[in-house]
């Protein structure tokens, strides 16, 4: 498979002002309108659900969409770094996975959505991915020495992800394409375009349902 053919476009966001962590949760959401399939809205709700969380830097509501069951995360990539080769691969691993991704202020993620679908087992996502990471990230989990490590970061790329689902609904795994990640695919932020919710730190799902107390959010 050449990765490089499945992700031939990278380019930072255009209006920087449209950042939204939580846009792939609320994508997800309308989405479930358009399915009956009840393992299908489960599969459906618990992605809207572990994005949401992600997003927010919730850690005990993320770990609560992840099965205890099994887990396998695998990056495919030309590229091969520190967070390339060190993918959880159980449910243990998985705890200490997401609490660095919180502790080290990786959370904060737009997903642009190009396609979403929903399968009995599996939901695939094909994404423009544009990530705030601290410079220090980049140097040493991504390997770009290039990098400033007291800058702040738009790291951007378009992705391919396969969510995998246990029996009972639950997240057990992600495998993700992507191209190469070097220098190119970041863009230095300033002061100013720097998200509010970078510099505020983790919230709650229930910060989000209290800003947007008229959000229809299915739970089954």
């Amino acid at each position: 498979m050449n990765i490089h053919e499945i992700n031939p476009v990278a380019t930072p966001m255009a209006d920087f002002s449209k950042f939204d962590p939580t846009a792939a949760a609320r994508v997800a959401n309308e989405q479930l309108k358009t399915i009956t399939d009840p393992r299908r809205r489960k599969i459906l709700i618990n992605f809207r659900d572990h994005a949401l969380a992600e997003c927010m830097g919730d850690y005990d509501a993320l770990m609560a969409t992840c099965s205890q069951k099994a887990q396998n995360y695998i990056v495919h990539s030309s590229t091969r770094n520190e967070f390339t080769d060190n993918q959880p691969q159980s449910y243990e691993e998985l705890l200490p996975h997401y609490k660095a991704l919180i502790d080290f202020n990786m959370y904060v993620i737009h997903t642009e959505l190009k396609k979403l679908t929903v399968g009995d087992d599996e939901l695939f996502i094909d994404v423009s991915h544009h990530q705030i990471i601290p410079g220090n990230v980049a140097v040493d989990l991504y390997g770009i020495k290039e990098a400033n490590r007291d800058a702040v970061y738009e790291m951007f790329a378009r992705l391919w992800v396969v969510f995998v689902f246990d029996e009972d609904g639950m997240g057990a795994g992600e495998h993700s394409y992507s191209g190469t990640t070097t220098i190119d695919n970041l863009r230095e932020l300033s002061p100013e375009e720097i998200p509010d919710e970078f510099n505020r730190g983790p919230a709650t799902i229930a910060d989000f349902f209290a800003a947007n107390p008229d959000l229809e959010w299915p739970t089954e």
